[in-house]
């Protein structure tokens, strides 16, 4: 009986070590997020009419998101940057900066983040 336990034990250990590992790598969303998307527009068509308003941007210089080491967060808006945290559940992503957090959906390398300005699409580089 006790080695019984002992096997069903075990096999319970490496269960959960693989479901923990399994968990680790579907989660590794670290990477530069550049935006592809705003306001359901291609982004051309939105640096456009930025650019017609006297906003000359590119990407890069938009919207940026560089997630690092699993926390580290910068983000790039209107050519600004400001660095901060983030931590992910499920497809739940959360960003803090000075104090203010704001959530984003994550998936398949698109985060989708809406704010009362509008919503970007973004998409790893």
């Amino acid at each position: 009986m006790k080695n019984a336990k002992k096997y069903v034990f075990a096999a319970l250990m490496v269960a959960v070590m693989a479901f923990a590992l399994c968990a680790c790598g579907s989660s590794n969303v670290d990477g530069t997020y550049v935006v592809s998307e705003y306001n359901g527009q291609d982004l051309n068509t939105a640096l456009e009419q930025m650019k017609a308003a006297g906003m000359d941007l590119t990407a890069e210089t938009f919207c940026t998101f560089k997630l690092e080491g699993g926390k580290n967060l910068t983000v790039t808006f209107m050519g600004e940057s400001k660095s901060g945290t983030y931590s992910v559940s499920g497809e739940t992503l959360t960003m803090t900066i000075d104090n203010d957090s704001t959530t984003a959906n994550i998936k398949d390398g698109v985060i989708t983040w809406s704010s009362d300005g509008g919503t970007l699409k973004m998409k790893k580089k």
